[in-house]
C-alpha cells in the first residue's frame, strides 16, 4: 500500500477514537441500585400454655360380664320348658327355665321319712326299756341284799348245828344267781348309750337321705339366677336329662366387659401422663393399679360422627399379653348395656360386638402443644422479633396423633412455623400469618387427643 493511502486511513480511525474518548470522559459513572429483600409468607401458631387431657384408644370385643352354663344337677325327664328359653330371648332372675319329672325324688322323700319315723320309735322304745331296766336293777339289788342276809343267817345256824350244809349251799347258789341277775341288768343298762347312739346315727342318716331327696326335688326345677339373655339351648320337651349335662347357656345383661388391647408403647406413654411420677418405683406402680378408677372410659361403636357411645369404667389390667400382637389388655365394663337401647340410633352392647374404647386421665395444665409436622429432627422453626427465621431445639414428651407435647414449655408468645418453607435459610425474612384453623385444632386436640405413639426418648 502506498504511503498516501496509509495516511488517508489513519485520520478517520483517530478521529473516531477521539470522539469515543471525549464522549466517555464527559459522562458520569452509572449509579448502583439496592435490590429490596422479599419476605416469605409463613403460617404460624403462637404458643401458649394449654390444659391437655391424656388419652389412649384401644379396641376390643364385647363379652358379658358373667356367663352361666345351666347344668342339670339331677337326672329326669323334661316336663316343662319356659317359652322364653330360646336363643336370643331374655329370662328374668328367678324365672323357671325347665322342670324335670319329680316322682323319683318324691318317693325317696317318702322312704326317708318312713325310716326316720321308725328310728324314732326305736329310740323311744329304748328309752322305756332303760327306765324298766333301772327299776329292775333296784329290785334285784334289794333281793340280793335279802338273799345275802339269809346266807349269813344260814351260816350262823350251821355253826349252832341248827342248819345243814345243804341249806347253806343252796342259799349260796341263790345269792350267786341273784348277783348274776344284777350284773346282767347293769350290763344291759351300760349298753343302752351305745344302742341309743346307733339308733341316733341311723336316724341321722335317714334325715340326711331326706334332706338330699328334698334338695334333689328342688333341683328338678331350674331357675335363672340373674337377669340374662339366652345364648344357647340344648334341651327339648320329654328329653331325658342326665345329671351334669348342660341344658343351655345364659349371658348376664347387668354389665358387659371389653378386653381392650393397647400396644405396650402406647400404653406406656399414656400411663406416664395419667400417673405422672408414679411409675418409677414398685410402690408407685402398685399405687397406680389401685387408682385405676381415676381414669375415664368411653366405648364407641360405629363410624365417626354416627358412633353410639357408652360410659364405661376400668375394672382391672389383664393378666396376660396377647401372644400375637404383644398388646396389653385392659378390662373395662359398661353397666346395664341394654338400658340405653334406642332402635335405629343406639343398639344394645351385645356379645361379639367390636368396639373402640377411649381411656382418658386427669387434665394436665401448662402444656405446650404443637402440630406434629412442626417438629423435625428435634428442632422447630420460629419467628424472631425481627421477623427472621430461627431454629430452636425441643425435646418431646409424648406424641399423640397429629400433635406433640413438649417436655419443656416454650416461652409464651413464641411463633412456631407450621408451613413448609423452601428454600430454608437461617435468618431469612418472614411474613408470619397466624393460622387460626390450626390454633383451634390444637385446642380441640388438647382435650380430645388419642395417644397413638410412645413417649419420646
Amino acid at each position: 500500500m502506498s504511503l498516501l493511502k496509509k495516511v488517508m486511513i489513519v485520520p478517520p480511525i483517530a478521529i473516531g477514537a477521539a470522539l469515543v474518548y471525549f464522549a466517555v470522559s464527559g459522562k458520569n459513572a452509572p449509579e448502583r441500585t439496592e435490590i429490596a429483600e422479599t419476605a416469605t409468607t409463613v403460617r404460624v401458631v403462637t404458643s401458649s400454655p394449654q390444659t391437655f387431657i391424656p388419652r389412649v384408644i384401644g379396641y376390643g370385643t364385647v363379652e358379658p360380664s358373667r356367663t352361666l352354663d345351666a347344668i342339670a344337677q339331677v337326672s329326669g325327664r323334661v316336663i316343662y320348658i319356659n317359652p322364653n328359653f330360646k336363643r336370643g330371648d331374655f329370662i328374668e332372675e328367678g324365672d323357671v327355665i325347665i322342670k324335670l319329672s319329680p316322682e323319683d325324688y318324691e318317693l325317696e322323700i317318702a322312704e326317708a321319712e318312713t325310716d326316720i319315723a321308725s328310728a324314732q320309735v326305736d329310740l323311744e322304745e329304748l328309752a322305756v326299756t332303760l327306765e324298766t331296766q333301772k327299776k329292775s336293777l333296784e329290785i334285784s339289788k334289794a333281793v340280793l341284799e335279802l338273799e345275802q342276809r339269809e346266807l349269813e343267817r344260814q351260816k350262823e345256824l350251821l355253826k349252832r348245828n341248827v342248819s345243814s350244809n345243804q341249806r347253806v349251799e343252796d342259799q349260796e347258789a341263790v345269792v350267786l344267781q341273784q348277783r348274776s341277775d344284777v350284773q346282767d341288768l347293769e350290763n344291759e343298762i351300760a349298753l343302752n348309750p351305745v344302742q341309743r347312739k346307733a339308733l341316733e346315727q341311723a336316724k341321722r342318716k335317714n334325715e340326711v337321705r331326706l334332706q338330699t331327696a328334698q334338695l334333689n326335688l328342688e333341683r328338678t326345677t331350674i331357675r335363672a339366677p340373674f337377669d340374662a339373655r339366652v345364648s344357647e339351648v340344648n334341651v327339648e320337651i320329654d328329653q331325658f336329662v342326665s345329671s351334669g349335662s348342660t341344658i343351655g347357656e345364659l349371658d348376664g345383661i347387668d354389665a358387659a366387659d371389653i378386653d381392650v388391647q393397647i400396644s405396650p408403647a402406647n400404653m406406656s406413654g399414656f400411663a406416664n401422663l395419667a400417673f405422672p411420677g408414679q411409675l418409677d418405683t414398685e410402690e408407685g406402680i402398685m399405687r397406680a393399679r389401685r387408682e385405676l378408677n381415676r381414669l375415664s372410659a368411653i366405648v364407641r361403636v360405629g363410624s365417626v360422627g354416627d358412633a353410639a357411645t357408652w360410659d364405661a369404667r376400668l375394672k382391672r389390667v389383664s393378666d396376660t399379653v396377647d401372644p400375637d400382637t404383644r398388646s396389653v389388655g385392659l378390662i373395662v365394663s359398661v353397666d346395664n348395656p341394654y338400658d340405653t337401647l334406642r332402635p335405629g340410633v343406639k343398639p344394645p352392647l351385645v356379645k361379639g360386638m367390636f368396639t373402640e374404647v377411649e381411656l382418658s386421665g386427669a387434665p394436665l395444665p401448662g402444656q405446650t402443644i404443637l402440630p406434629r409436622n412442626a417438629v423435625a429432627n428435634g428442632k422447630i422453626m420460629t419467628v424472631t422479633s425481627e421477623n427472621r427465621l430461627s431454629y430452636a431445639d425441643v425435646e418431646l414428651a409424648y406424641r399423640f396423633g397429629d400433635i406433640v407435647v413438649l417436655k419443656s414449655p416454650l416461652p409464651d408468645g413464641t411463633q412456631v412455623i407450621i408451613s413448609d418453607v423452601s428454600p430454608v435459610i437461617d435468618g431469612m425474612l418472614l411474613k408470619p400469618v397466624e393460622d387460626q384453623a390450626a390454633v383451634e385444632s390444637l385446642k380441640r386436640a388438647a382435650g380430645a387427643a388419642a395417644a397413638t405413639e410412645s413417649a419420646a426418648q
